[in-house]
This record gives C-alpha cells, structure tokens and sequence, in this order.
C-alpha cells in the first residue's frame, strides 16, 4: 500500500513538473524581449552566419563573449527560413532540454530496469535545467552541448566495437565546440575506456584527437580570425581560484537541491562493487566531469545557476541508478527484504522532488 502511494506521488510530480516546465517554457518562447546578453549575442551571431558574415569580429570592436561556434550555427538555420527571432535559440535550447531529459529517461530505464526511475531521472533533468537554474527556455549553449555529449557517451555504453567508439567522437565533438563543459564529458568517456576497453580507448582516443584537431583548424579558417580568442581565451582568462563560489556550490547546490542524489552516489562509493567498474561506471565519471565542470564555473565567475546545469544534468542519471545500486545492497542484509528497498527507494525519491520544488519555489519568489 505504502510503496503504491509513493509511486502515485512520484508519477503525479513527474506529470506536474513536465506541465511546470511548458508553461514556463511556453511564456518564455513568447517573450519578446531580452534579459540575457548572452541571447542576444547568440542571435547576432547567428545572423551574421546567415547573412554570411564573419561569425567573430575584431575583439576590440565590442566586449567579448565567451561563447562557442556550434548554437550560433543551428540557429543560424532557423534565421535563413525566419529572419532573426527571439524564439529561434530558444527554441534551440528547450528542444535540446526536452530531449536531453528524454533521453535520461530511456538510459535510466535501461540500466535499472524501472520507469519510475527513469521518469525520475527526466524529472530531475527538466527541473534543474529548467526550473532550478534559469527560465527553461533562455537560450543556454549548455542546453545544447549536454544533448551532444550524453549522445556521444551513450553510444560509447551501448554502440559495440571499435565503430561505435568511432562514431561515438562525432557528437563529443559537437559539443565541445558548443561549451567548454563538454571537454570534461569527452574526458569522462575516455577516462571509462582506458580502465574498462582498451581497444576501444585507443580508437575513440584516435578518432577524438582528430576531429578536435581537424574542426578547429577548419573553424579557425573560415568562421573568422578571431575564433580562437573569443572561443576560448575569453573563457580562459576568465578562470581565477575563489574559495567562497567553491565552497556555496559545494554546500548549497550539490546538497541543496540536489542533496538526495548527491548523498546517494557518494553511499554508492562504499559497496563492495565499485561504480566505477564495468560497463554501467560509465556513468560515474560522468558524474565526476560534472563535478569539475561545476567546479570550473564556479571559478570562472559565472553565476550559481551556472554551476548548477552540469550537476543537475549528470545527477539526473547518475542519482537513480546509485540510489537502486545502495538500496538493493541494503536489502539484501539479513533482515531486510526487497519490498523495504523499494519502499526506501521510492522515498528517496519523493524527498529528492521536495527539495527541487522548495528550491524551485525559493527562486521564483526570490526572483518575484
């Protein structure tokens, strides 16, 4: 009876979190004007590819903006067949969100063999992106490059041999010329085929290294001459060591919010198979590249929210399946049953959507 109404609770949370979601997102679409200069710097960027016009201009001409080539070339489609709108990168981002979460879902449905998990999961997913750390639907390259590497990172777990290792550098690639963020899950995925396939590691090494080298090149040729500084110097330069943004993301973000699933993968550490280990630890250097990208905003000057979008998006996965992982080892003491795992489980998860929705709630009134 108790677990059937937590999975009542829990499914009734995923569908007023989704609902929560397009609404927001929806008004958002609709907003005609701007509060982000990062969106506006996007959309003119976009322009100008549509317009073919050099994609970065003179550093000295304007203030730079850290932000890479690959949002501001998919929106420069939607600006060939609509002229240059707001909603075009919005769009973007939010498509990317809805199907990132998607996606979570699927993976963690997968590895756990549960749809609430992975409903959960999703949930997660839109709300940290979406509800948590910003308006759903403000144009974000994180969006955008989270979709390219949970793609690239899923065909290294489940496309076999050495040609899905191959195929799986295309999206990496994409992402990391989306955000500098992605350089972090395309060292996850390297770092969990050095320990578990080294066959594998070898060729998706080889194939990486040349896509990286080969798209930046053709980039630093034909999108302007001052790619590499806008790109990534701006980014660079920008990183300096500061212990408080370190210490509020750690102590208010990862166990704030997020504190459930974060409290769940570090128990997840202590059981006699390491998470890391096999095919499934996959997910669990992407839960350290999580970590370092937070880390890396954090001393970058970015905001709190910032630091927020890469944690919520590999906790998304990771928490579930570390939460099945700690309770299934907890049930199978003497005493225990597998019924009182679920219920644990279940609960686990009811607690990690109240402190969503309080933080979620906690912002909008914040921001009222």
């Amino acid at each position: 009876m108790i677990g059937r109404l937590l999975r009542f609770v829990l499914w009734s949370t995923t569908a007023v979190a989704a609902a929560a979601f397009l609404a927001l997102a929806a008004h958002a679409l609709s907003e005609p004007v701007t509060h982000d200069p990062l969106e506006a710097t996007i959309l003119e960027r976009a322009t100008r590819v549509a317009e073919d016009r050099p994609l970065f201009t003179d550093a000295g001409a304007e203030p730079a903006t850290a932000l890479m080539p690959g949002l501001p070339l998919v929106v420069s489609v939607f600006v060939r067949l609509f002229d240059a709108r707001l909603w075009e990168p919005r769009l973007v981002s939010l498509l990317s969100i809805a199907a990132a979460a998607l996606l979570v879902a699927i993976v963690v449905t997968i590895e756990t063999k549960s749809a609430t998990l992975g409903a959960a999961g999703a949930t997660v997913l839109l709300m940290g992106q979406g509800l948590i750390a910003g308006a759903p639907a403000v144009a974000r390259p994180e969006s955008l490059a989270f979709l390219l590497a949970l793609l690239g990172l899923c065909t290294i777990r489940y496309a076999p041999g050495i040609w899905g290792a191959l195929l799986a550098t295309f999206p990496v690639t994409a992402a990391c010329f989306t955000h500098p963020h992605a350089l972090w899950f395309a060292a996850a995925g390297l770092v969990h085929l050095a320990v578990h396939d080294r066959r594998r590691f070898f060729a998706h090494a080889l194939g990486l290294v040349a896509l990286l080298g080969g798209t930046h090149v053709l980039l630093w040729l034909t999108v302007g001459p001052w790619y590499n500084y806008e790109a990534w110097d701006v980014f660079l330069q920008a990183l300096h060591f500061a212990p408080v943004p370190l210490l509020t993301y750690v102590g208010t973000q990862l166990l704030g919010p997020l504190g459930v699933f974060t409290l769940a993968t570090v128990l997840a550490f202590t059981l006699p198979v390491r998470p890391w280990r096999g095919a499934v630890g996959l997910w669990t250097w992407l839960g350290f590249a999580a970590l370092g990208a937070g880390i890396a905003a954090t001393q970058s000057g970015a905001e709190m929210e910032d630091a927020l979008r890469p944690a919520a998006f590999a906790l998304a996965l990771l928490g579930p399946i570390s939460i099945q992982r700690v309770t299934q080892h907890l049930s199978a003491w003497p005493g225990s049953s597998r019924m009182a795992g679920q219920r644990v489980m279940l609960t686990a998860l009811v607690l990690q959507f109240l402190t969503l929705f309080a933080s979620a709630a906690s912002l909008r009134l914040g921001n009222g």
